[in-house]
């Protein structure tokens, strides 16, 4: 390329290209501001924000639901504890209403945990909840145990039931509900990261479960005593001062008015029922089975009948958790209902003003569009290395005709760029994988060695890895990948500066050795073949392959169709060796016989 094709255009043109785009500018002014301003306002302004609120209000609605679905479950358990400690007393006749009543509840349970499981993998929560798996794993594996010894104790005559081991039992399903907060700490650190407002909501519900939790454990730990017609121990009446002190720290932040948000007024009045039926009437039937297990075991009823009458007065308890999610889940599916209408509209109105942006850019169709998009083809044209007609004269005498003058000129570089891409491409002749030259490259060399150096002699050593495709089959491409690129490290690591290296095809390598002799040749070949089959090659952790060579080796000059020859003489000899049983060295010089170098011989050369 000469030095004047450098530049696209003389000064003067430069000056009026300049010129031709402030023209141009000034009239695609007016029409660029339109398009900026409103499609920008529109889609920043009103698209993103009202999409961003639809995204936080789904994204809410279902973290609240998930975690609803959590204290359900937690709900669930503490319940179940009801019928279970029912089945530990004394006097539980088969087919009493309380076993039917624990198959309901367990499978109510059941339930639950299985909804927990399935959330795990609910692709619409904001993040995975895989972190619940183990938790799930150690609530599961603790109810069943739990539940094994309540079944063993039930199935027991009255005079060999213990009192620890009812105890012990009871302590048990506690644990259930100990191995499942983590879980209810987990949803309510999602909640607080998806949105903080939401952790007081969070917060407020998490004590309303513990005050069903702590209230049906009130009644539970002093439920084994009774179970057995025994006084109350000192750990019995421990525990249970210290939950009715819990319960009423809890109440007295969540039991006044105002204190739940969100909670609706025809709710507000579940706050005197609690006071009423649980704190008065509930705690009243607790204090009196402790007034007479302080002293003694004849107990006013039994543990059947402390649970048939201690658990509906929590009743009240958990309608006023679910009445508070209830109305946090209404309130959220509201405001995702809204965040939707108000995406609609914003949705509506960018479709109308595109509908008016369109009206008014076919007004600009024939001034500026239909020469622009002609101008558009030309270049996609000459992006794709596709010919154009000349474009001089088609957009009139004003600005487009200059454009197009300029598309022209842009054509002639392109041309010339065309004729500089094929010379560098003539250079590029690497193997991706190996880094190793490639064939062309090679054969380039081969056959251009009279035109560089003159007729001068050279030993070709053509290689082959044995049972490569056993290679491939056995362990897969990406294996095959590194056996070559290793092979192709060991074979430079072998050869000297001065000879070309190439791989050749497939799993066929080539080493030119200018000026060698067939012996020098043939030495080398040998010492390739050593070192790759000494040094095994890793092709994973722990794994390593023993990887071996057949050479053929032939001598000849480059000039005159000799380095056609050359190949076909080492090709030859390669496929002597492959046929003698693999893993050898084959050659002769030109106008011998056969020289012959085995494995064996020189094995330590």
């Amino acid at each position: 390329m000469s030095n004047n094709g450098g530049s696209f255009a003389s000064p003067a043109a430069g000056v009026a290209e300049v010129r031709t785009a402030k023209v141009l500018r000034r009239k695609l002014q007016w029409l660029v501001a339109i398009v900026v301003a409103c499609t920008g306002v529109l889609a920043t302004e009103i698209i993103a924000a009202s999409y961003s609120d639809f995204v936080i209000a789904r994204r809410n609605l279902t973290e609240v639901m998930a975690f609803c679905r959590v204290l359900d479950a937690a709900n669930y358990l503490s319940a179940e504890r009801g019928p279970s400690n029912g089945m530990l007393g004394i006097g539980v006749a088969p087919g009493s209403p309380v076993e039917a009543r624990l198959a309901e509840f367990r499978a109510r349970s059941d339930a639950a945990l299985a909804q927990l499981t399935a959330d795990i993998d609910n692709a619409s929560r904001s993040e995975p909840a895989g972190a619940l798996s183990p938790i799930l794993s150690e609530v599961q594996r603790r109810l069943t145990l739990a539940r094994a010894e309540v079944d063993r104790i039930a199935a027991l005559p009255p005079e060999k039931r213990d009192l620890t081991e009812i105890q012990a039992t009871i302590e048990a399903m506690f644990g259930v509900i100990d191995a499942l907060r983590p879980a209810i700490d987990w949803n309510i650190q999602r909640l607080t990261n998806t949105d903080p407002n939401l952790a007081g909501i969070a917060l407020a519900a998490q004590m309303l479960a513990n005050l069903r939790e702590d209230g049906g454990r009130l009644g539970s730990q002093i439920m084994a005593p009774v179970a057995v017609g025994k006084p109350l121990g000192a750990k019995n009446l421990a525990d249970s001062e210290r939950t009715r002190g819990r319960l009423q720290e809890i109440w007295s932040i969540v039991g006044k008015p105002g204190a739940l948000p969100g909670l609706s007024q025809k709710n507000i009045g579940d706050l005197a029922k609690i006071d009423r039926e649980f704190f008065a009437e509930g705690l009243a039937i607790i204090d009196g089975v402790i007034a007479v297990g302080k002293h003694s075991g004849a107990y006013p009823m039994t543990a059947e009948q402390l649970t048939d009458r201690f658990v509906p007065k929590m009743k009240p308890l958990e309608d006023l958790r679910r009445a508070f999610m209830d109305s946090t889940v209404e309130r959220l599916s509201a405001n995702k209902t809204r965040a939707s209408v108000k995406l609609a509209i914003a949705s509506l109105a960018t479709f109308s003003l595109f509908l008016v942006l369109l009206i008014l850019m076919r007004r600009a169709r024939s001034l500026v569009f239909e020469p622009l998009l002609l101008a558009r083809h030309s270049i996609i044209e000459l992006a794709n290395d596709r010919p154009i007609a000349r474009l001089q004269g088609k957009g009139g005498e004003g600005e487009m005709g200059r454009l197009f003058d300029a598309i022209d000129v842009l054509r002639q570089r392109l041309d010339e760029r065309t004729l500089l891409m094929q010379h560098l491409e003539r250079q590029a002749e690497t193997d991706e994988l190996t880094g190793l030259l490639n064939r062309r490259a090679l054969e380039l060399i081969g056959s251009a060695e009279h035109k560089n150096g003159g007729d001068q002699e050279a030993c070709l050593i053509l290689m082959d890895i044995d049972r490569f495709k056993q290679i491939n089959d056995t362990y897969g491409h990406l294996v095959g990948d590194i056996v070559l690129k290793e092979t192709a490290r060991i074979i430079r690591n072998s050869v000297r500066s001065s000879d070309l290296v190439a791989r050749f095809g497939g799993e066929e390598f080539a080493v030119i050795t200018p000026g060698d002799s067939i012996e020098s040749a043939l030495a080398l070949a040998e010492r390739i073949r050593a070192n790759l089959a000494r040094e095994p090659i890793v092709v994973s952790e722990g794994q390593a392959l023993t990887v071996t060579a057949s050479f053929g080796v032939a001598e000849g000059r480059s000039a005159n169709g000799g380095w056609k020859r050359l190949i076909a003489r080492a090709d030859t000899e390669l496929y002597r060796a492959k046929s003698e049983g693999r893993n050898r060295v084959c050659g002769h010089p030109a106008g011998l016989s056969i020289a012959h170098l085995t494995t064996a011989k020189s094995a330590r050369a």
